[in-house]
């Protein structure tokens, strides 16, 4: 049976609760998921539903920190540079306190966003997005499914794929950033295109995309997820490799600054990360190796799944990770053989 070591909910942006993701990979045949939602964690209504839970597929709690740059990059907020806490303290008080900062700076940002959807003629108000998130932390996929729900959005956004399509014959980077946007619309259709077109740190329009209002950086996101028992694993290098290139994540993972890397994930599905040389500098270095879907929605699961390529990899992964860092079981459904 697949696993998968990254995952979210509607805790943070995810469709779906922790019992219907439990439920979702028993239909798609996966044994093993984490919840790793960003910068929050489950609260105790939802691990109490966890340990009743009696199903055949096996779970532990983690989280994903929007980490801010390494600092010999300035150590400030950016894009997509994530950094996964697997096998984390639920009730580690460093880590709720940045959950609570991050919850707060993610509401702001929010209606920033909003204010500069509704300047270039896109129809959405705060109250939409809230509506999509179904709670009070609110990310990027519910501004745009807020988006979405209205054909004239859905117009504006056709009308801005075609003038991304026209820049892009005349320019190299606006092309690779046009042909990623249509990779992922293989999988999440219209859902794909404001990432590329304008929510992003280097997307087509700017100034609409705001970037973290709070983050800390690297190395103090390491300690933190250590610091409630986890360790620290990067995701999806592809989405970050722009700025933290191969050799640069080479040597934090050699001078020990990060636990392990994410090798494949659902935008591997795609071709959007770079397994191979993932996989090789893993493996040069020693480090801790996972793989994870990134679920979203029920779709994520079905899409990976299908990718038989990736998802055989999984097998045993979960197991092969506790071996090495004898993890605290607490908080999972996991008995340690």
């Amino acid at each position: 049976m697949y696993e998968s070591l990254h995952n979210h909910t509607t805790t943070s942006d995810g469709t779906q609760s922790h019992l219907e993701v439990l439920a979702t990979a028993e239909k798609y045949g996966f044994g093993v998921v984490a919840f790793t939602d960003h910068d929050t964690l489950p609260s105790k209504e939802d691990l109490e539903k966890l340990k009743a839970y009696t199903g055949p597929v096996k779970w532990f709690v983690g989280c994903e920190i929007s980490s801010g740059l390494p600092k010999e990059l300035g150590g400030g907020p950016t894009s997509m540079f994530h950094i996964l806490g697997l096998f984390t303290d639920p009730f580690n008080e460093a880590l709720l306190e940045h959950s609570r900062k991050a919850l707060a700076a993610r509401q702001e940002r929010m209606e920033r966003i909003v204010d500069n959807l509704q300047r270039i003629g896109f129809r959405i108000e705060v109250e939409d997005c809230l509506r999509a998130s179904g709670g009070e932390s609110v990310g990027r996929p519910h501004i745009v499914e807020a988006l979405v729900q209205n054909e004239a959005n859905v117009a504006l956004l056709e009308r801005m794929m075609e003038k991304m399509r026209a820049a892009a014959e005349n320019d190299e980077a606006i092309r690779a950033k046009y042909e990623n946007t249509l990779a992922q619309a293989k999988q999440k259709g219209v859902r794909a295109y404001p990432y590329g077109l304008f929510l992003s740190d280097d997307s087509f329009i700017r100034g609409v995309y705001v970037d973290y209002l709070y983050s800390i950086d690297m190395d103090k996101s390491v300690e933190l997820i250590r610091g409630a028992g986890g360790v620290a694993i990067l995701a999806h290098w592809g989405t970050i490799k722009h700025k933290i290139n191969a050799a640069m994540l080479e040597k934090f993972l050699k001078e020990k600054r990060l636990d392990g890397v994410e090798v494949a994930s659902g935008f591997s599905v795609d071709n959007f990360d770079a397994t191979d040389e993932l996989e090789r500098i893993a493996q040069k270095t020693g480090v801790l190796r996972t793989i994870g879907i990134d679920a979203h929605r029920a779709e994520d699961f079905e899409h990976f799944a299908n990718a038989e390529h990736i998802a055989k990899k999984t097998v045993g992964m979960t197991a092969d990770l506790i071996a090495k860092i004898n993890p605290d079981l607490s908080w999972s459904n996991i008995i340690r053989s």
